[in-house]
């Protein structure tokens, strides 16, 4: 089963400079945390932020060629006519040309099973040690050069 997830944030962490994207599962109080490097944080980031760049971003230009060819992102495929085409790619890229195209993210129930922090289980220690690696997180993404 497929779960419709939001961006709730993209953080990096000042001491390691690791980025991550937070994926709100719907409905559930389950945050999915996924490690991506900084030109797709920046992308997601500047995007759900509404800021726009001066020129195109890589994943700017995909959507617009993408648009051109009568080609439809609806979640991480691509409807063309009445056929829906697969696309193999980064669940990073996946999320910077959803949030471009107000595709649904979904993820898989076993995946957020698997992966997912809840913000119900305040007795597992390793659980606290992440959670507040996350809260350690600020906000806004690093300015790019």
């Amino acid at each position: 089963m497929l779960v419709p997830c939001t961006v709730e944030s993209v953080r990096v962490h000042v001491l390691t400079n690791q980025h991550v994207v937070l994926l709100q599962a719907e409905g559930v109080r389950r945050l999915l945390p996924i490690w991506i490097g900084p030109d797709q944080a920046y992308s997601i980031a500047t995007r759900i932020a509404g800021i726009t760049s001066e020129r195109p971003l890589t994943h700017d230009l995909m959507v617009d060629m993408l648009h051109k060819v009568g080609a439809e992102v609806t979640r991480v495929f691509l409807q063309i006519a009445n056929r829906e085409v697969e696309v193999d790619c980064r669940p990073s890229d996946a999320i910077a040309l959803a949030v471009r195209c107000s595709a649904r993210i979904l993820v898989a129930e076993t995946v957020l099973d698997r992966s997912a922090i809840t913000a119900e289980s305040n007795d597992d220690q390793e659980l606290s040690v992440f959670k507040e690696f996350i809260e350690s997180l600020p906000d806004e993404p690093p300015q790019n050069s």
